[in-house]
């Protein structure tokens, strides 16, 4: 009888504490973050030389060149679709008024001006 009551007992706890859980809304809500590279908003150039491009693809048309050690703010960042390079992480940048995308194999990205312009300085 008691190993009865007792699982009962555990029986119903279970229930009343799930059915709370369920029933808990956060209350903490977290600003929304349109970029996919998360709190790195600027980026160097890496390689030697970069193309921007008019899309997030590699097979998308040239816009221009970017050099190595160039500081630019990440203004969107969006996944390749193209099967050439799908899942590559792609950020969108202005250069000299021209906006564009470089892929994230060609530039490094930082949080803040200053650790990117820093990098930028290391590489010359």
């Amino acid at each position: 009888m008691k190993k009865i009551s007792l699982s009962l007992i555990i029986i119903l706890v279970s229930i009343l504490i799930s059915a709370g859980i369920a029933g808990c809304k956060p209350r903490i809500r977290l600003p929304e973050d349109k970029s996919l590279g998360g709190g790195n908003q600027w980026l160097v150039v890496s390689s030697l030389y970069c193309q921007l491009k008019s899309e997030p693809s590699g097979s998308s048309r040239d816009l221009g060149i970017l050099r190595r050690g160039m500081v630019l703010k990440i203004a969107e960042s969006k996944f390749s679709t193209d099967e050439g390079d799908q899942g590559t992480l792609w950020f969108q940048v202005q250069d000299s008024g021209q906006s564009g995308w470089v892929s994230i194999r060609e530039v490094n990205t930082y949080s803040s001006e200053a650790q990117a312009r820093s990098a930028a300085l290391r590489m010359e």
